[in-house]
């Protein structure tokens, strides 16, 4: 788990006595996305990024790490962090549990609790949303985070009238997660705003992790894939863009 503190900038984060035991790690290629994430939000640098990894690469448990972190460090304060998904049954929902699963195993909880579709630690709460275009989300203001699930299945229009202006006021760090799709989908629009922005500046935006980054970690994973490999051939398996 990432320390709360966030004051170490190179090498392996340690883990914090929040959680010493419990809370499972994240993966090399999870906790560099998390920690440019988290840096963005101490330094308030209101940087926008895009996290593409394949299917079950682990891209709801950086979220929850990332959410876990700023909703201790804001503990006192009546913050909002904000997660939007294509929907709320079940892609919303199932991003609350992995939050509130984090909670519980690294022994929070009594300083926790979940009502609808939020979760609260002290004054600070994140909330779950859906983006569906007929969901009524106007009013919301993320000032700690704005995050959007799935990105690549999220109507541009709804996101960029209703959700993006949540951040406006106070310039939050804003998550794109996602799958590779098309070049017409909202996720793919972001990557390459921001890939041309790296190129400008130099500045990480832009995080992947394909199957192989997975298979590392993961046998299970590896053998899986392979025998889809040799059932359906390379070209039928999504991998993130570069």
């Amino acid at each position: 788990m990432i320390a709360p503190a966030l004051e170490t900038c190179s090498g392996r984060l340690p883990r914090t006595n929040l959680a010493p035991q419990g809370v499972p790690e994240l993966r090399p290629y999870q906790e560099e996305a998390a920690r440019a994430i988290l840096e963005s939000w101490r330094h308030a640098s209101g940087l926008t990024f895009t996290v593409v990894m394949a299917r079950q690469a682990g891209k709801n448990e950086l979220s929850a790490e990332v959410e876990l972190q700023l909703l201790v460090r804001n503990a006192r304060h009546p913050l909002d962090g904000i997660k939007c998904a294509p929907t709320l049954e079940p892609q919303a929902r199932i991003s609350m549990s992995r939050l509130w699963d984090r909670i519980v195993r690294a022994g929070l909880e009594p300083d926790a609790a979940t009502e609808g579709r939020e979760v609260r630690f002290g004054r600070a709460r994140q909330l779950f949303l859906s983006a569906e275009p007929s969901a009524n989300v106007v009013g919301h203001t993320a000032s700690m985070l704005l995050e959007v699930d799935e990105a690549q299945d999220v109507d541009a229009e709804k996101f960029d009238r209703e959700f993006r202006p949540m951040a406006a006021a106070t310039g939050a760090t804003t998550v794109y997660y996602g799958t590779p799709w098309d070049d017409s989908t909202l996720l793919e629009r972001a990557v390459q705003t921001n890939l041309e922005l790296e190129r400008r500046d130099g500045i990480r935006r832009h995080f992947t992790a394909d199957w192989t980054a997975v298979a590392d970690f993961n046998s299970a994973y590896a053998r899986y894939v392979e025998g889809e490999r040799a059932r359906l051939g390379d070209n039928q398996l999504m991998t993130p863009a570069s």
